[in-house]
């Protein structure tokens, strides 16, 4: 074995480039922390993939590289020395350029817009970039396009003639923007919002953008949603974090197609229309002004899952019964929707959870014959926890496990769900006072026609599993989706919360936890209102909570 230093290893390279390499399609030097300056690539005129990826130290690119003509990708992703492109490029068959976090780029070359082939662009965390060529917009094969966090202070208006466009994130300024409104003295101070923000963003018509799949639009001091939104009919994922709209439009709702909806920060939102029926996501953490969510009237586009996140939502936690929202989610949608998640701030548990325990785990005893009663329509799990430190990649995950009367330490994996939080999630707010976590797992999650379709496994393994990661317990243990386990008898259900994290370090506490088997008389004194009425008030929260019991008098 012959080990090279760094310098010996870059004297090889370069001296490789000076010989004819026509055959060289793929070359890879990622994260060479001492490459300064790339070799002549004259030399490979076939070069199709070319990644320099978490080159830190690279200042210059050679110009050989603009004229690479077969190139397909192009990878200079955390390049952050790196400070201008070619002038002139000639990237006929380039489809994907990944400039990520080039932190000191300045400028995209003004002929990029000669690159027809390209479907991909990133240029988010290329705080310098401010104006982008005009050209971009005959870029007719473009899917996906992320500038986020850059200098732009709105997304530019050819964009919405990108009919192709699948993916579009587009962040507010940060960076440079970000310091230079911390770092004002204190005499402009009353000056600097004026100085600093942008004026109210007003969109363009979306209509253009039928393809769209995901949209991001965070931070762009966007004032007002516009109705035609409901024309992206493709769309999937929505996120328009940050934004001063105090609204969301009634023509969202027939988005059927859309998963995911976060509105996070949005300082100024009060009230969501009847979004519940037919988006499975909802993430509305981190302000106080928002009072109310529809309660859903009527079965419309239903997903599987429903899934509202309130993180540091205080004033929704003040007027939210959560039981009376779980009930009436149960009673419109019965086995359609199979799971519903809530978290909202709160440090009490609801009495109506008949079974309760300090700590993170809990075991109940099942009743006889459970899977044959008709009545039994699933199980209504919680939590409150509570973590300080977001700086971190965590994950609370909650099983819920049934275990078998004869098989010993044997036992059926009912339900598993991560909910993430730290530095990517939730607007990276710390989650420092208590917070009440709900999921309901109707019966039609885990048996269909009489047959389960989990997996039947011994603690042993279920345990060694690190879900956080995606890892599961199919590999080692028997699928039960073919098995008719109807007479079989399972005598305890067991519900635990575990912590998963990345550097064996977790700040995540779980105090409390508790367990309902939900029958259909349980639903029997939901009132009405849902039909007559499409959002929980303060007065309807107020009378629900002397019957159930609200989270709103949580030590917070």
């Amino acid at each position: 074995m012959i080990l090279l230093s760094k310098f010996s290893l870059f004297c090889l390279i370069y001296y490789c480039f000076q010989q004819p390499l026509y055959k060289l399609k793929l070359f890879n030097l990622k994260g060479s922390e001492s490459l300064i300056k790339t070799p002549d690539f004259t030399t490979a005129p076939n070069l199709e993939v070319l990644i320099l990826k978490g080159c830190t130290r690279l200042i210059e690119v050679h110009p050989s590289i603009g004229v690479l003509t077969r190139l397909k990708l192009l990878n200079l992703k955390g390049c952050k020395s790196l400070r201008s492109l070619p002038t002139k490029i000639e990237w006929e068959s380039l489809e994907t350029l990944n400039l990520k976090d080039c932190s000191n780029l300045v400028s995209l070359p003004s002929s990029i817009g000669g690159c027809k082939g390209l479907r991909a662009l990133n240029i988010s965390g290329c705080y310098k970039v401010e104006n982008l060529p005009e050209n971009l917009k005959q870029l007719e094969f473009l899917e996906e396009l992320d500038l986020s966090e850059t200098a732009r202070r709105r997304p530019p208006s050819f964009i919405f003639q990108l009919k192709n466009l699948k993916v579009l994130y587009f962040n507010g300024p940060k960076g440079a923007s970000s310091k230079l409104r911390m770092n004002l003295p204190s005499f402009l101070k009353l000056n600097q919002r004026a100085m600093i923000e942008p004026m109210p963003l007003m969109l363009h018509s979306l209509s253009g953008l039928s393809s769209l799949r995901e949209l991001k639009l965070r931070e762009c001091n966007l004032c007002d949603i516009p109705n035609d939104i409901s024309s992206l009919s493709s769309l999937t994922f929505l996120d328009l974090s940050g934004n001063n709209f105090i609204s969301v439009p009634s023509s969202i709702t027939r988005l059927s197609k859309i998963g995911i909806l976060r509105l996070d920060n949005c300082k100024e939102l009060k009230s969501l229309p009847e979004l519940l029926t037919n988006i499975g996501s909802l993430l509305v953490s981190g302000y106080d002004s928002l009072e109310a969510i529809a309660n859903p009237s009527k079965v419309r586009n239903s997903v599987n899952w429903a899934d509202i996140r309130g993180i540091n939502c205080y004033r929704l936690a003040e007027t939210m019964n959560v039981v009376t929202l779980l009930k009436k989610n149960i009673k419109v949608f019965g086995n359609l929707r199979k799971v519903f998640t809530f978290i909202i701030p709160g440090g009490e548990i609801p009495e109506w959870f008949n079974h309760q325990r300090a700590g993170f785990s809990i075991k109940i005893p099942l009743p006889h014959n459970i899977w044959n009663d008709s009545q039994w329509m699933g199980v209504a799990l919680c939590c409150t926890f509570v973590t300080a430190n977001t700086s971190r990649h965590e994950q609370l995950v909650s099983n819920v496990i049934f275990h078998h009367k004869n098989c010993g330490q044997e036992c059926v994996l009912l339900d598993c769900f991560g909910f993430p939080f730290g530095k990517s999630y939730y607007s990276n707010q710390p989650v420092t006072k208590d917070h009440f976590f709900l999921r309901y797992c109707s019966r039609a999650s885990f048996v269909t026609k009489d047959h389960f379709s989990l997996h039947y496994c011994s603690r042993a393994i279920l345990l060694d599993r690190d879900f956080s990661k995606g890892e599961c317990v199919e590999s080692e243990s028997k699928n039960l989706s073919t098995l008719d386990l109807s007479n079989q008898e399972f005598n305890e259900l067991e519900l635990s919360y575990m912590k998963y994290f990345c550097d064996h370090v977790h700040s995540v506490k779980v105090k409390k936890c508790g367990v309902r088997l939900v029958y259909e008389q349980d639903l029997e004194d939901v009132q009405e209102q849902h039909s007559n009425q499409t959002c929980v008030t303060i007065e309807e929260m107020n009378e629900d909570s002397v019957a159930e019991g609200s989270i709103a008098n949580s030590s917070l």
